[in-house]
């Protein structure tokens, strides 16, 4: 069924023409509004950070300690400004990402559930706009989103709490690798179902809660199917960074050969393949697990469909 499942993804994105580019369309425009806002704060940066000759003389030579001791003064210097134009970007991007993949997502995921439904000749819930419950869903992916973040930080404050004044350096790395690991692990599990739970929005017409615990529920049912999907997936994507990951290193090797315009243009149009593959292998992956989660419906309606042959009257 894995198998049958990742076939059946791409035979959706091949059957409906305009996912892909409506999926590109929400993805890229929340792409393209990040990077205006980390344009504007590298432009405040640029404005607080303040060279001397002697830092000049250090970032430009051959010196790495003395290249070393130079950026770290610059950055200690800038992070106050860093850190209030990181808090003043952040409300917006996160606004920025839940509108645009709540409209985006929701669009794509009923188009894909509803085309399987049909395919399979399957009832499910009736069309409805959803709009809240995908938004609230994305919402939470952002807050989930702070779990790695915390996990971070919070293996710096227990570094310091264990260690106190008497530094030990690897102590420290220890405690800061085991919680972020933990917060990683935590994050990828929450960011799993909060991935699946918009195809029980439109399967089902739940709620955000409900679609939560529906999904859940979905992934304990079918660990390894999604696991395979999940695996299958992954390792396409991983031959395709591989494979332009080479061509970049090839092309890097160039830059003595080639103009600079010419290999700017080479490496960027590396990254924007890299960046469609990802998209649509991601795509593929979304149509696979609501098949799976579709064709669940398929045994539930053909026993309910079957003639009541016991000689009693329903009650």
């Amino acid at each position: 069924m894995s198998a049958d499942a990742n076939r059946e993804g791409f035979r959706i994105l091949r059957g409906e023409p305009a996912l892909f580019p409506m999926e590109l369309l929400w993805r890229w425009s929340f792409g393209l509004g990040l990077l205006a806002l980390v344009f504007f704060v590298y432009a405040h940066l640029r404005q607080a950070v303040i060279l001397t000759d002697a830092d000049q003389v250090a970032l430009s030579g051959q010196d790495s300690f003395a290249f070393a001791a130079s950026a770290s003064n610059l950055i200690a210097e800038v992070m106050p400004v860093l850190l209030r134009a990181l808090a003043q970007i952040c409300g917006p991007a996160a606004l920025l990402w839940i509108a645009s993949a709540a409209l985006g997502r929701r669009i794509i995921t009923h188009i894909i559930v509803r085309r399987l439904a049909a395919d399979y000749a399957i009832t499910i819930a009736p069309n409805a706009p959803y709009w809240t419950s995908f938004a609230i869903l994305k919402f939470a992916r952002v807050l989930m989103s702070l779990i790695l973040v915390i996990g971070y930080l919070a293996g710096g404050f227990l570094a310091d709490m264990i260690n106190g004044p008497n530094t030990n350096l690897l102590a420290t790395a220890a405690v800061v690798f085991s919680s972020l690991a933990f917060a990683s692990v935590a994050w990828s599990y929450v960011n799993w179902v909060l991935s699946v739970a918009p195809i029980f929005v439109v399967r089902d017409a739940l709620g955000p809660l409900d679609a939560i615990v529906e999904a859940i529920a979905f992934i304990h049912r079918n660990r390894s199917r999604l696991a395979a999907i999940a695996i299958w997936n992954g390792t396409g994507r991983g031959v395709a960074a591989t494979v332009i990951t080479t061509a970049g290193i090839v092309t890097a090797g160039l830059r003595f050969a080639l103009p600079g315009w010419a290999l700017a243009t080479l490496l960027a149009l590396e990254t924007l393949a890299y960046l469609l593959i990802s998209d649509y292998f991601l795509l593929a992956r979304l149509g696979a697990y609501a098949s799976v989660a579709v064709r669940e419906l398929t045994l539930p309606q053909a026993i309910s469909a079957l003639p009541d042959r016991s000689g009693t009257a329903p009650l």
